[in-house]
């Protein structure tokens, strides 16, 4: 059973999936072009070819507060769950707070720290974890939301 993990803002789509054999592909693409339903719809396109390949059964999608969701950001959420409704496949939401569960250390829960044990987890993972590092601007976090949200349903049936 794959479980494809997305997490999104209408400019960066991070994706992963997860199978039996672990973190089978993981991804962050960037989408520079301003907001346009045709835009959601490049977005919601690009993931055809995965959930083809890796015949996913289950998505979750990480979700901002409610206070960071714009109009743009719910529009382009319910096109992935009307999307994933034509394709029978059950759609899943989980929040920042829920990848707390997947912190390895005691003490704070931080992005960091998150990310630190799904390296831990993930050794593959390992580079976007030390690039996310430097970066003044957070790219990766995307990614590693989306790898996060797929563990914590990797399991549940």
């Amino acid at each position: 059973m794959a479980v494809l993990g997305i997490s999104t803002n209408t400019r960066l789509l991070g994706l992963a999936i997860i199978n039996r054999n672990g973190l089978a592909e993981y991804s962050i693409r960037l989408y520079k072009s301003s907001w346009s339903p045709s835009k959601a719809n490049l977005m919601i396109t690009s993931l055809e070819p995965c959930v083809r390949r890796y015949s996913i059964k289950k998505v979750v999608l990480s979700i901002p507060p409610v206070h960071h969701q714009t109009k743009e950001f719910n529009n382009l959420i319910s096109c992935f769950k009307a999307y994933f409704a034509e394709l029978h496949i059950p759609v899943y939401t989980e929040t920042g707070v829920a990848l707390n569960r997947l912190c390895l250390e005691h003490g704070k829960k931080t992005k960091k720290a998150i990310m630190k044990s799904l390296v831990e987890r993930f050794p593959e993972l390992r580079l976007c974890y030390q690039k996310e590092l430097r970066n003044k601007n957070k790219y990766y976090v995307k990614l590693f939301e989306a790898v996060g949200v797929a563990v914590l349903h990797e399991t549940v049936k």
